[in-house]
């Protein structure tokens, strides 16, 4: 099982991202969530509650390190948790929201992201990175222009509780492609996450009715976690088995 210290934390983001220039807010913010990786499975391994490990429960501690690696790059910019859209009146409420923080002045987001846990906790909403049952999808949420209405690039940050980021990206891939022949009017072989070029971060399209929306995937292991470190040892140990 790989250690925190193991873990793709430094991937030098600023610069090695398709459409966000190096320096820019936009870079330093997804550098900042690549930072926040290492402290928040910190803070969870020695949380006072062992039993963390619903989506919600995950956002909140992601956000509280996030917004530390933030304050170092931008003390300019803040997270707002479960963002409401007051612009554009988008029917969406993302997990997190990074916005320019004036005082007397309410300004649009820079960045959005959209978290899910991986696998989903349920079997029946097992595809639900991409598509859910009633349009809570992580990545259609964005097609649907229920979050990150008005910004070119958006997030989804991806909790995963077993196996590596290869495997998700593969089975996440395989999804869309699957979508794309019983849905072609919705999906297509051009929303696959790529990546490409060394170690530039995963990304992909969502196509709009009326253009499109890079999104960028930010994968963190979290099996390593308490909740989830006990459960799969009570999986492997056949004296817990009933």
């Amino acid at each position: 099982m790989e250690q925190v210290s193991d873990l793709n934390l430094h991937y030098g983001a600023q610069g090695k991202f398709p459409d966000i220039r190096q320096g820019t807010f936009l870079s330093k913010i997804v550098q900042s969530i690549f930072n926040s990786y290492a402290p928040f499975l910190a803070a969870v391994e020695t949380h006072q509650s062992q039993d963390l490990h619903t989506e919600k429960s995950l956002v909140q501690e992601f956000v509280i390190q996030n917004d530390i690696q933030l304050r170092k790059l931008l003390p300019n910019v803040r997270i707002e948790k479960e963002y409401t859209d007051n612009f554009f009146h988008t029917k969406g409420i993302p997990d997190f929201a990074f916005l320019p923080l004036e005082e007397g002045e309410s300004l649009k987001p820079y960045f959005v992201v959209e978290a899910k846990l991986l696998p989903a906790p349920e079997a029946s909403r097992e595809k639900e990175y991409v598509m859910g049952k009633k349009e809570n999808g992580g990545m259609e949420r964005f097609k649907l222009g229920k979050h990150g209405v008005g910004l070119s690039c958006c997030g989804l940050l991806g909790f995963m509780t077993s196996h590596n980021e290869g495997y998700w990206v593969k089975r996440i891939n395989g999804w869309i492609l699957e979508f794309s022949k019983t849905c072609p009017e919705f999906w297509s072989e051009h929303e696959t996450l790529k990546n490409e070029v060394g170690d530039l971060p995963v990304y992909s399209y969502a196509v709009r009715k009326n253009g499109q929306v890079m999104l960028y995937h930010f994968f963190v292991d979290i099996s390593a976690i308490p909740y989830f470190r006990d459960a799969l040892c009570k999986r492997c140990d056949p004296s817990e088995r009933e």
